[in-house]
């Protein structure tokens, strides 16, 4: 199954591999306080879950309060499971990714990656390779 999904993506040869370069890199070796996140960068945040709901309205949508020390934010999520909804309870610490904007309600970030805080922070950029089914992210 790997070897068909890795042909979707033109990868026949060893040569092949070795030169499939990434789309992006994405810099996760850092957090940066609220209080620092510009709008419009991505940013990457250590905060603590201080409210969680889902909203009906004009579609079912699940926003999310977050505080670090420094600021807070709304997490703004479209498209979720309830997997989401439990890892977002209120007490929860994440390290969240993505875009801060600006809003007329204060800070935002829709639809970030997230996940449970711990662990080191890696010590070099994510690459991130175009994807196809059947392969996950190195």
């Amino acid at each position: 199954m790997a070897q068909k999904a890795l042909q979707k993506l033109g990868l026949r040869r060893d040569i092949d591999l070795a030169l499939h370069l990434p789309l992006r890199y994405e810099d996760e070796t850092r957090i940066t306080p609220l209080a620092n996140a510009r709008d419009g960068h991505m940013v990457q945040i250590e905060a603590t879950v201080t409210a969680s709901e889902i909203q009906l309205r004009p579609r079912r949508q699940l926003l999310v309060q977050v505080e670090d020390g420094t600021g807070s934010c709304e997490l703004r999520f479209f498209s979720f499971y309830p997997s989401h909804q439990k890892t977002l309870a209120v007490g929860a610490r994440l390290r969240i990714r993505g875009e801060i904007k600006g809003g007329f309600w204060g800070r935002q970030m829709m639809h970030p990656a997230f996940r449970v805080a711990g662990g080191e922070l890696p010590a070099a950029l994510t690459p991130v390779y175009p994807t196809t089914a059947g392969l996950p992210q190195p």
